[in-house]
């Protein structure tokens, strides 16, 4: 029988397409449960899917001086969003792009580590090639005011 290290690698992006913040966390956790260590320290408007849905974690990061934007649940209460929010929360895909690009190109999950170590390892050195040697990062076009 062979080792399983079950974790999740949650990523924050930039406008220029390089990771700005990274943790690693077990696998059963859920995605919003790290949002504030992900974003710790940053003032700025955050994008995230509906699975970063929660007035609570939306009042929380306000007090840090970041506004969440998501798409609202069909079943909730319809909320207007500027011309620019629904367009970079369009340009969100970008981030499934770079966890594709990291699997497919910087062999992300494939390694066959032996050891907790070189599993880590195999994670970092993925990250660290992406950053250091994709020259097309994956870009989101900033739509700016017209006002």
């Amino acid at each position: 029988m062979g080792w399983f290290f079950g974790c999740k690698l949650h990523v924050l992006m930039n406008a220029e397409g390089e990771m700005v913040n990274t943790i690693l966390s077990n696998g059963h956790v859920a995605d919003i449960k790290m949002v504030e260590q992900l974003v710790a320290g940053l003032h700025t408007k955050l994008y995230a899917d509906r699975g970063y849905l929660s007035q609570n974690l939306k009042s929380r990061l306000k007090e840090q001086h970041i506004d969440l934007m998501t798409y609202h649940r069909k079943n909730m209460q319809f909320v207007e969003l500027s011309q620019i929010d629904e367009y970079h929360l369009k340009q969100r895909n970008k981030i499934e792009t770079l966890f594709s690009l990291l699997k497919e190109k910087y062999y992300l999950v494939t390694s066959k580590a032996r050891s907790i170590t070189g599993y880590l390892a195999g994670i970092y050195a993925s990250l660290c090639a992406y950053q250091l040697t994709h020259k097309n990062k994956l870009t989101i076009q900033i739509m700016t005011s017209i006002a």
